[in-house]
């Protein structure tokens, strides 16, 4: 599901042709590729649709209330291509229908495309599964029942190039769906609109007269077979929606699954893109803190959507932070599991999921059901909302010499009472200044999310969000960097500081990061300021991929010239801030102490200070 950065501008693809059990079909030589191969233009002017056509298309707020409320799903990548290959679909060389451009590595087509012979989960129970996903708190999954590559984890009416021709010969998605309904939890499936192994996918004098009633045959089939779907994840890559023939096919979805949500990847090129799907879909990273629709961030559990052995994997406190951002910044969290050879998720992934679980069983009513809170998420953490209570979500860390204090903005309605739902808060005070929240520094500090509930006079619908994070960080400008070593040119320290794509988006905008070389013992990251600087808050973020840091602390260098330091920590992850004394230092040092396979997988993508 993920686009691909490439390397250079203009790649040659050598040609090549391979048998592949799509009705006894062989691919054909298509030569070289290019992004404008891919863009058939429609077959005729009845594809096209208007706005009024978009709109007629969209959910209604009682049908996605479900989904808004639901907050936490389980996306699974699945299939043979785990046999060859730790990259599903991009792990294959070959043509890439809609991608734009060709591979310029990856498993040979023969093997690739034969690995289905050799696919057999044994252990696979679907009940176990929906089981264990329920216990880790989810209310949702997304299964996907056809990936870039083509082959189909559903009894395909029209292909041999699915689960039921493997030696395994069980349904699976039917068995995931039985079980789904048996024990209460919403089902969306997968399905990628190009497939790269099926001859006349995008191909010119074919695709419109035999790959799309192909693609409907499918999506028909997974529409009335396997009772009450709840949604459809589309993911066109970079086509148009007419490729598709999108005008006929939500509508037939629709007719079939009343009530269905729709993901917005169903292709680009619409009269109003503000408007595509029931919901936007940034992937690998948290959505925006003041998007204007709801999202779901889909990310990874280890550092591949396919089953990685060995792959770093993220802990339970990095999953509370990810959720909790999600929800108080306006979405919902897809968390993705790659489960392994034999039908199983990884042993690991699912105990850090368990955890989880447990944590949402205490304090799920924070995040159950509420919506993004008044207070625009800022360094102090985010909030949510429901009814007439305001939940608070303390996500900042505190130096060893600063005070658990946070002040936020005064509200627009009083505060009857204030509790904490974690250990550790003592009081509130309100002054003409804000609202002073106060927690024991122990208890602050044992918890991944602090959390506060008021109790509200009346609701907090509808009124306008308040900011409570107006500063900049302090430019590049007024410090210089240094490490104790950097892997490459391309991950050094400093590049961390000019990289620009972090961005709300539905493909990868990978950020850029530093790495220490693979032979550092005592790697490190500096900050040196050009002159004594008051920093009340650092910011460190680790590449989303991978959240390996597991022991670190953090130094600041006074201005008689001593190291002192000031926090230690077992997590970064995503958007940790430490707040600091605010006295001024000339320089500030990130050590890492210890991180899951090897320094050469530390990824840190942001230092920022404020």
């Amino acid at each position: 599901m993920k686009f691909k950065y490439l390397l250079f501008a203009f790649l040659i693809f050598t040609s090549f042709s391979f048998a592949q059990k799509h009705k006894g079909k062989k691919i054909q030589n298509e030569g070289s590729s290019t992004a404008k191969k891919w863009q058939l233009p429609p077959q005729s002017d009845s594809q096209l649709l208007t706005v009024e056509d978009q709109r007629s298309f969209l959910a209604t707020d009682e049908e996605i209330k479900w989904f808004k409320d639901a907050k936490f799903g389980v996306f699974i990548h699945w299939g043979p291509a785990l046999l060859v290959t730790n990259t599903l679909s991009w792990g294959r060389y070959g043509e890439r229908p809609a991608a734009g451009k060709p591979a310029t590595g990856g498993v040979d087509p023969k093997i690739y495309d034969n690995a289905y012979k050799k696919f057999n989960p044994v252990n696979f129970d679907a009940e176990k599964w929906v089981k264990q996903m329920k216990s880790w708190g989810a209310k949702y999954f997304t299964f996907t029942t056809k990936h870039h590559d083509g082959f189909c984890m559903f009894d395909a009416p029209n292909t041999d190039y699915d689960i039921m021709h493997t030696p395994f010969k069980r349904d699976i998605a039917k068995e995931l769906a039985d079980a789904a309904h048996k024990y209460g939890i919403k089902i969306f499936w997968y399905y990628s609109q190009p497939d790269w192994t099926n001859p006349d996918c995008l191909r010119e004098g074919r695709h419109y007269e035999k790959y799309v009633p192909y693609m409907f045959e499918q999506i028909r089939h997974l529409m009335t077979h396997y009772g009450k779907i709840d949604g459809i994840f589309f993911d066109g890559l970079g086509s148009k929606y007419w490729n598709w023939d999108i005008k006929k096919l939500i509508p037939m979805i629709k007719k079939l699954q009343p009530g269905i949500l729709i993901n917005p990847r169903y292709g680009f090129g619409l009269p109003d893109m503000s408007i595509r799907g029931d919901y936007d879909t940034p992937e690998q990273g948290v959505g925006p803190i003041d998007h204007n629709r709801y999202w779901e961030s889909c990310i990874t559990v280890t550092d591949k959507w396919l089953y990685n052995k060995n792959a770093p994997i993220k802990s339970y406190k990095n999953m509370i932070s990810l959720l909790v951002q999600s929800v108080g910044n306006g979405g919902n969290l897809l968390l993705n599991f790659g489960p392994d050879g034999k039908g199983e998720f990884v042993a690991e992934e699912a105990a850090q999921a368990e955890k989880l679980g447990k944590w949402l069983k205490k304090y799920g009513e924070s995040i159950y059901g509420t919506r993004r809170g008044i207070y625009i998420s800022g360094d102090w953490g985010t909030a949510t909302q429901k009814g007439n209570k305001l939940y608070l979500h303390f996500l900042k860390r505190f130096a060893n010499d600063a005070k658990p204090e946070i002040t936020l903005p005064l509200l627009p309605v009083k505060i009857n009472s204030a509790r904490g739902l974690t250990d550790g808060f003592k009081n509130y005070k309100v002054t003409k200044k804000g609202i002073k929240f106060t927690f024991d520094p122990v208890a602050y500090q044992k918890n991944v999310d602090n959390i506060v509930v008021l109790n509200l006079q009346s609701s907090l619908e509808g009124l306008p969000r308040i900011s409570t994070w107006d500063q900049n960080n302090i430019s590049y400008d007024h410090f210089t960097v240094s490490a104790s070593s950097e892997d490459s040119e391309k991950h050094s320290a400093e590049g961390i500081f000019h990289d620009k794509r972090n961005v709300f988006s539905e493909g990868i905008h990978v950020k850029g990061w530093w790495s220490p070389g693979k032979e550092d013992a005592s790697p490190y990251l500096q900050i040196n300021l050009k002159k004594p600087t008051p920093v009340k808050t650092v910011y460190l973020s680790e590449q989303i991929r991978a959240y390996t840091i597991q022991d670190f602390i953090l130094e600041v260098k006074c201005k008689d010239g001593k190291w002192k330091k000031v926090y230690e920590g077992d997590y970064i992850g995503n958007a940790l801030r430490i707040k600091l004394s605010g006295a001024p230092v000339k320089s500030i040092r990130l050590k890492v102490l210890k991180a899951s396979h090897g320094v050469s997988n530390i990824k840190l993508s942001s230092f920022n200070i404020y």
